[in-house]
């Protein structure tokens, strides 16, 4: 039974610390007022009526000091838990600074990744210089989905920021990374075969799922697609990757760069 007590006294809230500091800051001056008050009352008779057992003015003072006492406990420890107070607020403060300078840095970094039309112009020149050279690539399409605890617009934009970071760090100085939609991401591995494709998409999502953290902010889904081994042209990889976006997307007519239209010409 004492074990079930304990147990039941020790689980905690988290959300609730506040509450349960201030009910043992209040617990802990009642306590002190409570055994003071006593005490007072118990050894008043002692002190101030039994003059022929307890003379001279030290047991007094000693009782007057003790009262002072207890009153200077309970003004330190409430003067404590207004700095506790004060600093928790600072804290929340920073906390908040520091959130809203992260989603402004992840809103920028989003906001500065090319779009589907330079994706597209890339595409095109990619196909052309493999062509020349007999060579092959790789496209890897990443699609982020929101964890069904993210309901804020900023706890969404840091993560996608966190998780285009963690994507950056594994990409080599020559591959480009765009941006399709809020969620979907994509990147062009020139003179990658699909093994070699495959290998970077794995290490893609272990970063991810690091980026994601213990809160699992996200979830990654990396698709590979590879010239000559999924398409046979680069019509048909963009068509490959646009099967993978969002509607609103998909429902754009499709701009056909100019190198696109020469190179289904030449064939």
């Amino acid at each position: 039974m004492g074990c079930f007590g304990m147990q039941l006294f020790d689980t905690v809230d988290r959300n609730s610390l506040d509450r349960r500091e201030f009910q043992l800051v209040m617990l802990a001056m009642g306590s002190i007022l409570l055994l003071g008050s006593g005490f007072a009352l118990l050894a008043y008779p002692m002190v101030f009526s039994w003059s022929k057992v307890l003379t001279g003015w030290t047991l007094r003072v000693c009782f007057c000091g003790f009262c002072a006492l207890c009153l200077l406990l309970v003004s330190y420890i409430w003067q404590r838990y207004r700095v506790v107070c004060r600093l928790r607020e600072q804290i929340h403060v920073e906390r908040r600074e520091s959130a809203e300078l992260r989603r402004q840095a992840a809103q920028d970094l989003l906001a500065a990744l090319p779009r589907f039309n330079q994706f597209q112009d890339r595409l095109a020149m990619e196909y052309r210089r493999t062509l020349s050279g007999s060579e092959s690539f790789s496209v890897l399409v990443v699609l982020l989905t929101p964890a069904v605890s993210i309901h804020d617009q900023t706890e969404m934009t840091t993560a996608f920021g966190d998780a285009v970071k963690a994507m950056g760090r594994r990409l080599r100085r020559e591959d480009s990374l765009y941006c399709f939609s809020d969620e979907a991401f994509g990147t062009i591995l020139p003179g990658v075969t699909m093994e070699q494709a495959g290998g970077l998409a794995s290490r893609l999502e272990d970063a991810l799922r690091d980026a994601a953290g213990a809160a699992s902010r996200f979830s990654a889904l990396v698709k590979v697609f590879n010239y000559p081994q999924h398409v046979a042209t680069a019509h048909e990889l963009e068509q490959a990757v646009r099967s993978l976006l969002p509607a609103d997307l998909i429902s754009e007519p499709i701009v056909e760069t100019s190198d696109m239209v020469a190179l289904r010409s030449e064939q």
